[in-house]
């Protein structure tokens, strides 16, 4: 059998640190609505890779859900959720997760509604 690593502890000494000054943050400025819409319903926003991965993610998309390249300075995929119901989370999410297989990925990153989110692909059992 062999030792156990040796563990390092750190103390402190007493009297001034460094960092004794307090810090005055100025307060939070409220964020700017940068929300993208399709006709009044919040659109979804998928970062691809590549051009070759946002074009194959819009044809995924077929007529399932209206969805359009962005150009800019990343390769974006916009899609336009319906108007009502939830349900179109999970099928989109289902169509993500194909998308991630067959290009394959390990990930892409979805934004909506001032957040992002982060949707990894199917593990392989290999």
């Amino acid at each position: 059998m062999s030792n156990p690593p040796a563990v390092t502890v750190l103390t402190r000494k007493p009297g001034r640190s460094r960092a004794h000054h307090r810090l005055h943050l100025a307060p939070p400025m409220p964020a700017l609505r940068t929300t993208l819409t399709f006709d009044g319903v919040e659109a979804v926003e998928i970062v691809a890779p590549d051009r070759y991965c946002a074009e194959l993610l819009v044809d995924f998309a077929g007529s399932v859900f209206p969805a359009k390249l962005v150009s800019g300075p990343s390769w974006i995929v916009r899609f336009q959720p319906p108007p009502s119901g939830g349900e179109w989370v999970s099928d989109l999410l289902a169509l993500v997760e194909r998308w991630l297989a067959a290009a394959p990925i390990p990930c892409a990153k979805m934004r909506r509604g001032g957040r992002s989110y982060l949707i990894r692909g199917p593990l392989d059992a290999a």
